[in-house]
């Protein structure tokens, strides 16, 4: 005797509408905490690239542990001077480092070099990076002084201090590049309707979860900054992809004759089946990351993992309750392309007439498509790597100047 009980997925997806209002409340909650924490989260995070079980990194330990000194919280102070070798001058900028070093948890002048036309001192602190970095605008407040050659803050605190704007100045520039792509993409594929409002609400939220998810992560390791634009973007792109694959198969279902619901839980068993499949695919490879030693890389690889996790979990509540909500007339609207009015199954476009090629000569496609990824990926034993350098960071931001300061004066391994 066969069970009729409906598939697992179908039984979720009832569930979902049966309490799409509570689903809904919560998802909004989520996206609420989500532009809660993104105000305050860039000055929890910042880039460790330390390798555990190193040399460097015994090292680091052993200064924490036997002298109290953070080498990654340590400021360097750079002075342009005309005369470096006048003492008074540099008896006065020394006390000035020193009556500067107070404001800091621990903090001390330590070295302290003279060059031509250039004068700077360590600062160092009892503090990690992270913590470290919150205090360079207070250390700049408490060296700037009128009259007197002006300091420039540099070092790993400072660094992170200035690239935390720039990040997000960057993620604005990218959101606004990206976002208007996306909506003429999906304009052209949905129409002027209600439609094209569902993959935005539905990215912000999974972008949203994510960020409270991220926030949570920054109290506990620490998480690199650029997590959040990947965060950002990778949301943004997973959303408009699984909520575009989920809304046309819907509008398909509707125009069979499908009441709403019936229509919601046919395409949720499957172009949400597919969906899940495919974010599980994407959340394996980051998880990859993980297995890479290198905290920063591993940083990286944990927002990769939450991004997916959290779009499948929306297109899995969020997604189904807000097609519950639209019918044939919210998603028609003013459609950009005229549809003709035969059934669904007997249309014929250049996505069908591709698929029917393919599959007529599978080979004849396969092999040159494997010889082009190939040759793509030749490139690749060529490449060759170095370490992070000055040429990486941009030259607008005070930290780095004073990093161009030093390596003219002092050369590369000033710092």
């Amino acid at each position: 005797m066969t069970s009729t009980r409906p598939p697992r997925l179908t039984r979720w997806t009832l569930l979902v509408l049966r309490h799409r209002r509570l689903v809904l409340g919560g998802w909004l909650v989520a996206l609420t905490a989500g532009v809660v924490v993104s105000l305050s989260l860039p000055s929890h995070l910042s880039s460790s690239f330390a390798v555990p079980g190193s040399d460097s990194q015994r090292a680091e330990q052993a200064l924490a542990r036997e002298f109290g000194e953070r080498p990654a919280g340590t400021f360097t102070v750079v002075f342009r001077v005309r005369d470096a070798a006048d003492r008074q001058l540099q008896a006065r900028l020394r006390g000035r480092l020193e009556r500067a070093a107070a404001v800091l948890p621990g903090g001390r002048v330590g070295t302290f070099r003279v060059g031509a036309g250039a004068v700077y001192g360590d600062v160092a602190t009892t503090l990690g990076l992270q913590q470290a970095k919150r205090y360079t605008s207070d250390l700049r407040r408490a060296l700037r002084q009128d009259g007197a050659p002006r300091a420039l803050v540099t070092g790993q605190p400072a660094i992170q201090h200035d690239l935390d704007p720039v990040l997000a100045s960057d993620l604005r520039r990218g959101e606004a590049i990206a976002i208007p792509l996306a909506v003429l993409v999906l304009a052209l594929v949905l129409g002027l309707s209600v439609a094209l409002a569902i993959p935005f609400v539905f990215a912000a939220c999974a972008i949203g979860g994510s960020l409270v998810l991220l926030s949570g992560a920054a109290h506990l390791f620490a998480i690199t900054p650029y997590a959040v634009n990947l965060v950002e973007l990778l949301g943004l792109g997973l959303a408009v992809d699984y909520s575009l694959l989920i809304v046309c198969r819907y509008r398909e279902e509707l125009e069979r004759g499908m009441e709403r619901e019936a229509a919601v839980v046919r395409t949720m068993a499957t172009a949400g089946r597919a969906v899940v499949f495919s974010g599980l695919a994407v959340a394996i490879g980051l998880t990859l990351l993980l297995f890479v030693h290198v905290p920063f890389i591993q940083t990286m690889g944990l927002a990769g993992l939450l991004v997916p996790v959290v779009a499948v979990a929306a297109a899995l509540t969020l997604q189904p309750a807000l097609l519950s909500f639209c019918g044939r007339r919210e998603l028609t609207g003013l459609r950009l392309r005229r549809r003709r009015a035969t059934a669904v199954g007997s249309r014929s476009g250049a996505w069908q007439a591709l698929a029917r090629t393919i599959m007529r000569r599978p080979l004849a496609v396969l092999l040159p498509s494997v010889a082009l990824l190939i040759a793509a990926a030749v490139p690749a034993f060529f490449m060759q790597l170095g370490p992070g350098s000055l040429a990486s960071l941009p030259r607008t931001t005070e930290a780095t100047r004073a990093l161009v300061v030093l390596r003219n004066v002092f050369g590369n391994g000033a710092l």
